[in-house]
């Protein structure tokens, strides 16, 4: 037997909406709303469009709708495109556990649980309960395992969490949400090899793909479609590909907060290790001359520290991806930009030759203390050495959104403003936030898309 499947059939077929905590349910809608915000903030990116039109070229005898357009498609492909929305901007949530070993963006499974509650005709409590399941399963494989040290990428996480909280969705008896599980787990092993060289538009679609995977893997294991024995612990299972055999930690439950609650959010749009160097090198740069900089180490934990080296495309990026990617190149960026935009991925600021001078300087370096109290605690040092002799050293802990300071609700809905009304009007915005916070009383998550549209220019 497959404790490690039997555990979580139980926790998404026994899960009812009256088992959740009001934290719970809270915490599930601070997620959607930051969501839906990165998602309309995004909505104009290239890659995005090539996924939309993907998606418009297929119908379905139950559709569901690609976030801010009128596109009924099959719900694998609304999945994939509205997630490929929300993943974009390197804006949507996150999480980190355990030994900190990779942070999955649990927001990568809402497009797939979201076409989900919408393909099946679901209301607003079927959604939180389907998302809380997601992010349970994100969680727990964070805290639990280790994937990036041995080469693998986290989009499994994704196609594990959709495939259970897709499955409770669609009303699967336990049988089926076993199948479901062994569907996600078994075909769709992803390579670490997304994040590293020059980095490709595939970066901000894996997840989201992986949440497509796992409600197709629900949709097969409804039509009766069985999948492999002993996912998780047979001979050539999981656990045995990544070497690492573990053991869930208790689900969440009233007695046991759920990991929706600890999500990680982000002030800035790049990935969370940089929020707390960005804001750093925002600080430092109202205390030194640029030009007067010899060299800057960055103080780090094990995990956000690379050298030249193992990737030296980060001291030379090329693609939008590689460049919200690179730790040097966003701290080059801030300091001498005094900000972090949309306008920083853009090849006229990372290609320029002043930000790119100033890159070279850069040094990361492990210190064994962050690294023993992360990811409790995140830390940052700079030491910036000037051509006078001079050392400035500059030492910050987490930064805004993580779960020990976090965003406020009033923080999150000026987030979702800023990017929703890149394509809605202010009242249309608006509405739609504030039907946001009161998602559990829908009663048709269908209801939510009118307000998510956006107008066709002209």
């Amino acid at each position: 037997m497959d404790k490690t499947k039997e555990k979580f059939v139980a926790f998404a077929a026994d899960l009812n909406y009256a088992d959740l905590t009001p934290e719970a349910v809270h915490a599930v809608k601070r997620c959607v709303v930051d969501a839906i915000g990165c998602a309309l903030g995004a909505f104009h990116a290239e890659p995005v469009k090539a996924v939309r039109a993907l998606a418009s070229r297929t119908t379905a005898a139950a559709p569901a709708t690609v976030i801010g357009t009128q596109i009924r498609t099959s719900a694998d492909l609304a999945a994939l495109a509205s997630g490929a929305m929300v993943r974009y901007s390197d804006f949507s949530d996150d999480y980190f556990g355990g030994n900190g070993d990779t942070g999955p963006h649990p927001s990568d499974n809402i497009g797939g649980i979201l076409a989900a509650a919408e393909s099946a005709g679901a209301d607003g409590k079927a959604l939180v309960l389907g998302i809380v399941i997601a992010y349970e399963a994100c969680g727990q494989f964070v805290d639990h395992t280790a994937l990036r040290v041995r080469g693998w990428d986290h989009p499994i996480f994704h196609s594990i969490a959709t495939a259970l909280g897709a499955a409770r969705i669609l009303g699967l008896p336990r049988r089926q949400i076993g199948s479901a599980l062994a569907l996600a787990v078994v075909p769709n092993i992803c390579l670490y090899q997304t994040r590293l060289g020059d980095i490709s538009n595939w970066k901000s679609l894996a997840g989201p793909n992986g949440s497509r995977n796992g409600l197709f893997a629900a949709l097969l294991a409804r039509e009766g479609i069985t999948g492999p024995h002993e996912p998780f612990e047979g001979k050539a299972g999981l656990m045995e590909q990544l070497d690492n055999p573990f053991e869930l930690g208790a689900l969440g439950s009233k007695d046991t907060p759920f990991k929706v609650q600890s999500t990680f959010f982000k002030c800035l749009p790049v990935r969370y290790e940089m929020q707390l160097p960005v804001w750093v090198a925002l600080e430092l740069r109202d205390r030194v001359r640029l030009q007067d900089i010899e060299s800057i180490r960055v103080y780090l934990e094990k995990r956000s520290v690379f050298s030249r080296s193992y990737n030296p495309a980060h001291w030379d990026p090329r693609t939008r991806e590689t460049a919200d990617h690179s730790g040097p190149y966003l701290i080059g960026a801030a300091l001498v930009d005094g900000e972090i935009t949309e306008r920083t991925f853009t090849p006229q600021r990372y290609r320029d030759p002043a930000i790119l001078d100033l890159v070279q300087k850069i040094h990361l370096e492990e210190d064994n203390e962050y690294t023993a109290a992360f990811p409790r605690t995140f830390h940052c040092r700079f030491e910036v050495a000037l051509e006078s002799g001079e050392v400035i050293t500059v030492h910050k802990t987490n930064p805004k959104g993580h779960p020990a300071n976090p965003l406020t609700d009033r923080e999150l809905d000026e987030k979702f403003l800023k990017q929703a009304g890149v394509v809605l009007a202010a009242k249309q915005s608006r509405a739609l936030l504030d039907q946001l916070w009161q998602l559990e009383k829908l009663d048709d998550i269908g209801k939510l898309f009118p307000l998510m549209l956006v107008a066709e220019p002209g």
